[in-house]
């Protein structure tokens, strides 16, 4: 990956985090992180411009703060979630054992979203094109527990991946 596609990672990333932090509502997993004002419209143009209308309202909305924000040491005690939309069978078992965390097309909450990426090739089984998002300590098992009942293996922790941008982020000593 490219120094200028990672800067802006990181940018996005920081963002993401400043926002979710504090409206993550381990009590709330359907609609603590789907907030109205950011939610992606129903006709976009493709997956990429639905993640950067999120992108864009959350930097709306967040302030002059949010510009501001940088990545917290260890992710802020979050992790980084990787979703192949392609690949996803919508079967609803995510969304079923993680209490709306994930929707029924396993997707996460759209607040969570940090990028939608492409990789010219990929040497795991997986699409090339996935979504990144951040996962908030307090649905981190949450999230977990829907990884582990998803039978397509649509969404698993980045780490766990050998995509072009785990690659970087482990250079960087950002994944655990």
């Amino acid at each position: 990956m490219d120094t200028q596609a990672l800067e802006q990672f990181h940018y996005r990333l920081a963002q993401t985090i400043f926002w979710c932090a504090p409206r993550a509502d381990k009590l709330n997993p359907k609609t603590s992180l789907r907030t109205a004002e950011l939610r992606p419209h129903l006709l976009e143009e493709n997956r990429s411009s639905a993640v950067n209308t999120v992108i864009d309202a959350r930097e709306l909305y967040g302030g002059k703060d949010i510009r501001k924000a940088t990545v917290p040491p260890d992710l802020g005690g979050g992790r980084l979630l990787i979703y192949f939309p392609n690949n996803d069978l919508a079967c609803g078992a995510a969304e079923q054992e993680t209490a709306g965390f994930f929707d029924v097309n396993n997707v996460p909450p759209w607040d969570t979203w940090v990028a939608y990426l492409q990789d010219e090739y990929n040497l795991d089984s997986f699409d090339t094109e996935y979504l990144i998002a951040w996962v908030p300590p307090e649905f981190v098992s949450i999230a977990n527990e829907g990884i582990d009942v998803n039978p397509e293996q649509c969404i698993m922790w980045l780490s766990d991946t050998s995509v072009e941008l785990a690659k970087s982020l482990r250079a960087e000593n950002l994944l655990r």
